[in-house]
C-alpha cells in the first residue's frame, strides 16, 4: 500500500451505504438471570418478578448493557463461509487493502430499561468512513452506529463503535 494513495475506494464508500438487515430477539427472564449472574449482579430486581413489580416494573429488569449481549447474538448468528479468517463477519468488514484491525471509540446512550418479555430490535449503520495517517501508515476509521428499541418505539441504547484498519 502507497501512504501517498488513498486507501478508502469508491468501493469501499458503496459498501459504508449497504444497508444491514435488522435483528430482533424476545428477551426471556432467563436470558436476563444469565447476564445478571454473568456480570455479577445479586439485586432481586433482576431475578424475581414480585420485586421487580413493586419496585414499579411490568417483569424483571435487565441490568445496564444488556442490549450488548443481543449485538453479540446478531454479529455471531451467522454462516461460517461469511466470516472472515479472524472470525469477523464478512459484512462487517470494509473492502480495503489493510490486513489489521483494532477497537477504537465506543459511545453509548442509554434510554428505558429492557424487561422480560419485551422484543428488542438492533438497527445498525455505517455512519462515518474516513482516513488519516499515522506513524505506521494510512488507517480507516469505521464508525458504526447501533440503535436498540423495544417493541413500543422507544430508545433502549445507542452504541457508535469506531473500528480502525490499518
Amino acid at each position: 500500500m502507497n501512504n501517498s494513495e488513498p486507501v478508502i475506494t469508491a468501493e469501499a464508500r458503496a459498501w459504508a451505504t449497504e444497508p444491514f438487515d435488522r435483528y430482533e430477539v424476545e428477551v426471556s427472564r432467563t436470558d436476563i438471570a444469565r447476564y445478571a449472574r454473568s456480570i455479577g449482579e445479586t439485586d432481586p430486581l433482576y431475578y424475581d418478578v414480585d420485586t421487580a413489580r413493586a419496585a414499579g416494573h411490568p417483569d424483571v429488569v435487565a441490568p445496564p448493557y444488556f442490549p450488548y449481549t443481543i449485538r453479540m447474538q446478531a454479529a455471531n448468528l451467522i454462516d461460517r463461509g461469511d466470516l472472515e479468517t479472524d472470525g469477523s463477519a464478512s459484512q462487517d468488514v470494509p473492502p480495503l487493502p489493510t490486513n489489521r484491525a483494532m477497537a477504537g471509540e465506543t459511545k453509548i446512550e442509554m434510554g428505558v430499561p429492557v424487561h422480560a418479555g419485551d422484543t428488542i430490535a438492533l438497527d445498525k449503520s455505517i455512519v462515518d468512513l474516513y482516513e488519516k495517517s499515522g506513524r505506521s501508515g494510512a488507517l480507516v476509521f469505521v464508525t458504526t452506529e447501533f440503535v436498540f428499541s423495544n417493541q413500543r418505539g422507544e430508545l433502549v441504547m445507542k452504541e457508535e463503535f469506531t473500528r480502525i484498519y490499518r
